[in-house]
């Protein structure tokens, strides 16, 4: 599944022969915005070259890159929940900072959108952290509406309300 947009922009579900090029910016994504994610640089850089395959092979997930021509320049992930197979989850979307502004995520909420659809979700869930106002902007865009805030403690040792929002299919 390729998804193009204007320009030389393209979207694509990365293949575990990619596994390089996924550790590479999904590692810059974590030291770029740690903040961001529920996860953490020294976690994820500890990870084996089959870790990374095993996140590229994995069925019930797919990780999409996001191109400038041959240049990775985003990454962006949903995943089937494994309590409840109708319901899929979006994660660790990033852009490199060159590229933010340009509206680009269009094409991360469309690609994930088509494959929870292909994979017969009923539902799909995302979450922030609270004052991230691009990521709240582009869920509304497309259409997910709140459903709650919960405290939590962040990998980068803070507390803060993680926003919570739901799309139905």
């Amino acid at each position: 599944m390729k998804h193009n947009t204007k320009n030389n922009y393209s979207l694509h579900r990365m293949l575990p022969t990619e596994w390089e090029a996924y550790k590479s910016i999904r590692l810059e994504a974590l030291q770029t915005n740690p903040e961001m994610f529920g996860s953490n640089y020294q976690k994820e850089a500890a990870y084996s070259q089959n870790d990374w395959v095993a996140f590229l092979e994995n069925d019930a997930r797919a990780i999409f890159g996001l191109y400038d021509m041959e240049s990775l320049i985003g990454l962006t992930g949903v995943a089937i929940k494994k309590e409840d197979a109708t319901k899929a989850i979006l994660f660790a979307s990033f852009i490199k900072p060159l590229y933010r502004g340009k509206g680009l995520s269009k094409l991360f909420y469309e690609a994930r959108i088509d494959w929870a659809k292909e994979k017969k979700c009923h539902i799909i869930v995302v979450s922030h952290r609270a004052g991230n106002e691009i990521s709240r902007a582009a869920n509304q865009r497309f259409g997910f509406k709140f459903l709650q805030a919960k405290k939590i403690a962040w990998p980068d040792g803070e507390f803060a309300d993680e926003l919570i929002y739901a799309l139905q299919l």
